[in-house]
């Protein structure tokens, strides 16, 4: 089972890419320690790993047996998960036409061989910083008006990509759904600018406790739609999600909110999932979807049981 380190998350995660190990090593040589560097030799194994690991730039040899890196590139832009990559090519070829090729099929850079250190940095930490400026763009589209949270449509697309990863690294992933009790009464009774701000102090009272207590730079509050908040937390297991469910349940009741013909204070209730993907039959992928819809099931049955309550299940195996 691989172990992810919080630190390594918050540090750019490279492809190198090349048939010739060695190369490789020249190349993880030059940029030294301050990315996390993956290494394929082959097309296909560039595909899985950027499928599979957040690849946040992609360095790619265009002279490869069975499928090239004009290929391999033009390949990784058909995918929309991929399309998003930045590929700079790194390769022997200097002819002109070689470099038009290249940025034909989609690479955003080409430097040629033989390498030079500070060449290969510049080059790459460019073209980081233009991915992370174009990704801050895309976000602004996916951000809800309550508190500035991610919205639904960003949530689901991130949970996909943490089942994914989770499945295929073996780890635990937990997603809890927050929702507020007989909300449908309140709604009734409190005219829409009350309810918004409402909405409001309870986005940031949760999105502060995920901030404040995180334990992965993955962690996400998100507004999920209507009175129901989505907290992802990949890598927690059982006993963590449990934790971080009760102490938002605290958290609510602790702004003492006292909505419009409401005899008591506002409260939350929450359901959630935990799966534990290195006990999984890998012949029954997990998908994202799934949790999205146990998280749900989860909080209708702790909704139902009472105010306050808190219903998690616990999916350890398939088998």
């Amino acid at each position: 089972m691989v172990t992810t380190d919080p630190a390594t998350e918050q540090r750019p995660h490279l492809l190198l890419v090349d048939d010739v190990p060695e190369n490789i090593e020249v190349l993880a040589a030059a940029l030294g320690d301050d990315y996390e560097v993956f290494f394929a030799i082959s097309g296909e194994e560039v595909i899985e790993i950027a499928l599979n690991r957040r690849i946040d730039l992609i360095l790619l040899d265009i002279m490869m047996p069975e499928v090239d890196g004009y290929e391999v590139c033009r390949l990784l832009k058909l995918e929309p998960r991929l399309a998003e990559i930045p590929v700079i090519f790194v390769t022997a070829k200097t002819e002109l036409e070689d470099e038009a090729k290249g940025f034909a099929v989609g690479a955003v850079d080409y430097i040629t061989k033989p390498i030079k250190r500070l060449r290969v940095r510049a080059r790459v930490e460019t073209h980081l910083q233009l991915k992370a400026s174009r990704d801050r763009l895309r976000a602004l589209a996916n951000v809800e008006a309550i508190a500035g949270l991610p919205n639904r449509a960003a949530c689901d697309a991130l949970l996909a990509r943490e089942t994914t990863r989770a499945e295929f690294e073996g780890t635990r992933l937990s997603f809890l759904l927050v929702g507020l009790d007989d909300f449908d009464a309140i709604a009734d009774t409190t005219a829409q600018p009350a309810l918004q701000r409402l909405l409001e102090r309870v986005a940031q009272a949760i999105g502060a406790l995920i901030v404040g207590r995180i334990s992965s730079p993955l962690d996400l509050c998100a507004h999920y739609g209507g009175s129901r908040f989505a907290i992802l937390l990949p890598q927690a297991d059982a006993e963590a999600a449990f934790e971080r469910a009760a102490t938002i349940i605290e958290a609510v009741a602790a702004l003492a909110i006292k909505p419009p013909g409401s005899k008591g204070s506002l409260t939350a209730s929450v359901g959630g999932i935990t799966a534990d993907c290195a006990m999984r039959d890998k012949a029954e992928p997990l998908h994202g979807q799934d949790l999205a819809l146990a998280a749900t099931q989860a909080l209708e049955q702790a909704m139902q049981s009472g105010p306050g309550q808190l219903w998690l299940q616990h999916w350890e195996s398939t088998r």
